[in-house]
């Protein structure tokens, strides 16, 4: 072992050691990374990067692919598409751990079996993150898995990820040339993913951290209190609220129900809903303003009789905090006849708990904040009142006219890579600039979409790949692979090629991994005169499995910094799926294609 492969070897025991302890953020690890072997370049040019290839990784296709699809994610987001999809399938999966596990793995896997798993999860993503704020499920609960079966659905046909077909070229272009079919190991790769999911069923949903998303938590706790009144025409009259399903699909919680002069709160569900009842929903501020434009429903009918259901004209939603004391301590909306004096309606309120039947007879208090919607006039004489702090102006935050757009260009993207073969990098640069042409984004939304710590921890782990192969390092793993390959035959040598392969793929990329090991497979299948089929479709499959780092596989790397995760969450969860795999799958291969003579 020479000094250039020692000094390599150090680097990625030194990089694994801060990933796992996060001493430093992940992105000044990788950085750190970056930075040591760029000067080792200097010391040694032959064996390190330079400083053009240690940058490289900030234009490496993967990094630019994983930009790129944050961008597109966004854009589809922003036009409430998502939005809308995660309330179908909350609908159907509820707060059911379970039930969401199965979810995610039907839609995501079918899905990453035909087009690029990295843009699947770039696509499903926000539903998921979605989901995780409807049920209360903590996202790192549900984003491992997302990542985990879109590798597993990646192994369901020959185009379902890149290394597969990398891997097919290979071997096409070898000297024993053998095509794989479109869907040759499509039975293989369905057990496993059955397997998978049984997997994270029995065991791994247990093995997931619980840990609550940030972004999550603040809008659980940005909640307001409103009232709407059922009107003739509803779909949820003659319904319980229950069997209705009013709160899930409107991604509210009832507080009561009044009917007359009566209410209901522990048994509200259980209620039959009639023209005419009134009720009491806890809502972020999107969902208010989702609220306003339901027909069939109109918002507070008793704060102020005066008060029309929608104001005409350009209607605005602000924020805004009470600090007139005379104008409001102590006195309800009922008594303050608020359209009256500010020709404006109140939507909705910020507070705890509820000391009245209605919400027009609480008790205002200075330093409460309300929603309030008003007129562009109105709304100057608001911002000029010493009787209010204007907060904010709240928008809505999709845009649903675009959302036909919006999936248009994300499956052109698609279809692009899929069908007509251009790489994904280039359809997805293609359709990052359609979004903003058709201002499905601006351009600040666009630069906010990105998530940078995850380009710079790419960016920064990338080169390592490249000082493993000037070093030797890769190709001396190889040449130990080869030694006992060729004492040894039948199963032990899949399994034997599993192992380093997967291992191997933690620390460079899957497709290097498979540049790396499949021409070394192939060259053992030759020496040993059996088929090389076999020993390719192993690494074939065991470069699409890396479960181990959220730096092996770039779905790991997405959903990483999107659900809270620590770099040793992986490993807990991965590596016992990573052992049954190990030993699954090349016994399926085995089976199917025997490592026999040629």
């Amino acid at each position: 072992m020479t000094i250039e492969v020692l000094l390599v070897f150090l680097v990625i025991l030194f990089a694994l050691f801060l990933f796992v302890t996060e001493k430093l953020p992940v992105d000044m690890t990788a950085l750190l990374i970056l930075i040591t072997l760029m000067l080792l370049g200097l010391m040694y040019p032959d064996a390190f990067p330079s400083v053009s290839e240690g940058l490289s990784g900030l234009s490496n296709q993967a990094t630019i692919t994983v930009l790129a699809m944050f961008i597109l994610s966004a854009g589809v987001q922003r036009t409430g598409i998502i939005d809308r999809l995660g309330r179908r399938v909350f609908s159907v999966v509820g707060n059911s751990e379970i039930k969401q596990l199965l979810a995610i793995a039907l839609i995501v896997a079918p899905i990453s079996g035909f087009v690029n798993n990295t843009a699947a999860v770039a696509i499903l993503l926000p539903m998921i993150l979605e989901l995780s704020h409807r049920s209360g499920t903590p996202a790192t609960k549900l984003l491992i898995p997302l990542s985990f079966f879109a590798m597993l659905g990646g192994t369901l046909t020959l185009i379902g990820t890149s290394t597969n077909i990398l891997a097919s070229s290979i071997l096409r272009d070898s000297a024993t040339p053998q095509d794989i079919g479109l869907f040759e190991f499509t039975h293989v790769g369905l057990i496993i993913l059955i397997v998978g999911v049984v997997y994270f069923l029995l065991v791994g949903r247990f093995l997931l951290p619980v840990r609550n998303n940030t972004e999550s938590d603040k809008k659980q706790t940005d909640l307001f209190l409103t009232e709407v009144v059922i009107e003739k025409g509803s779909e949820f009259i003659g319904k319980t609220l229950q069997k209705s399903k009013f709160a899930e699909k409107n991604d509210v919680r009832v507080i009561k129900l009044v009917k007359g002069s009566i209410s209901f709160i522990k048994n509200a569900e259980e209620k039959e809903i009639e023209v005419g009842d009134i009720l009491v929903l806890r809502a972020t501020e999107q969902r208010i303003i989702e609220l306003i434009k339901r027909d069939h429903l109109k918002l507070l009918p008793n704060f102020d009789e005066g008060a029309p259901s929608r104001p005409v004209g350009s209607g605005k939603i602000i924020k805004v905090l009470l600090r007139g004391f005379t104008a409001f301590h102590d006195r309800s909306l009922d008594e303050i006849k608020f359209w009256q004096r500010f020709s404006a309606s109140v939507v909705a309120l910020n507070i705890g708990q509820i000391k009245s039947q209605r919400l027009g007879a609480l008790r205002l208090k200075v330093g409460q904040i309300l929603l309030i919607q008003a007129s562009v006039t109105s709304l100057r004489k608001i911002r000029e009142s010493r009787d209010f702090v204007l907060l904010s102006t709240i928008e809505d935050e999709f845009n649903p006219e675009k959302m036909w757009i919006s999936l248009a260009i994300v499956f052109g993207v698609i279809f692009c890579a899929a069908v007509m073969g251009i790489p994904i990098v280039i359809s997805a640069l293609v359709g990052v600039v359609a979004m903003v042409l058709t201002r499905c984004l601006t351009t600040e939304e666009m630069y906010g979409a990105i998530n940078w710590e995850i380009i710079f921890l790419l960016a920064g782990v990338i080169p390592l790949g490249v000082a493993m192969q000037k070093s030797g390092a890769a190709q001396l793993i190889a040449d130990l692979l080869y030694t006992f390959s060729l004492n040894d035959k039948g199963i032990f040598i899949l399994i034997l090629l599993y192992l380093v392969t997967t291992l191997l793929t933690e620390v460079i990329s899957n497709n290097a991994a498979v540049v790396l090991i499949a021409p070394v497979a192939i060259s053992v299948a030759d020496a040993m005169n059996v088929n090389p089929l076999p020993l390719v479709l192993t690494v074939m499959f065991a470069a699409s499995t890396s479960f181990l780092t959220p730096v092996g596989y770039q779905t790991n790397t997405m959903v990483y910094g999107s659900g809270n995760y620590r770099f040793f969450d992986f490993m807990k969860v991965g590596a016992p799926l990573n052992l049954i795999l190990l030993f699954l799958t090349t016994f399926l291969i085995n089976y199917f294609w025997p490592v026999t003579g040629v």
